[in-house]
């Protein structure tokens, strides 16, 4: 996912979080998130795997789990509502985009393995 230009779609999940959009998309429930993904993908020119990977690791911090749209209104209203306590584990969407602000992009694909190149194929 690093390879496949990760920390862009950090960035502009970043910056819809920033400018209210996410959230005000949130406050919609279900519809609401599902208008703002669509729009999303369309300004990301991304769809299927390529959107939802993304976004799953960085809303959820999962690869793999149940539908994004319930898990992340979950979420959010948990958060909003304080009905969760950081004590049991609980990490509010604000703290989760705290962290995504702090992650270096640079120094994470730094560290990734570069492509080894291809061999001669002459004699």
């Amino acid at each position: 996912m690093l390879e496949d230009k990760f920390s862009e779609v950090s960035a502009s999940l970043l910056s819809a979080y920033d400018s209210g959009e996410l959230l005000g998309a949130l406050d919609e429930g279900h519809s609401g998130w599902q208008k703002w993904v669509k729009g999303f993908s369309k300004s990301l020119k991304r769809k299927g795997k390529s959107l939802f990977m993304p976004l799953r690791v960085l809303l959820m911090g999962k690869l793999h789990g149940p539908g994004m749209g319930p898990s992340i209104l979950l979420l959010y209203k948990a958060g909003k509502s304080g009905v969760a306590a950081a004590e049991v584990g609980f990490i509010t969407l604000d703290e989760r985009f705290n962290m995504l602000r702090q992650l270096d992009w640079d120094s994470l694909n730094q560290d990734q393995p570069q492509p080894e190149p291809a061999a001669s194929l002459s004699s």
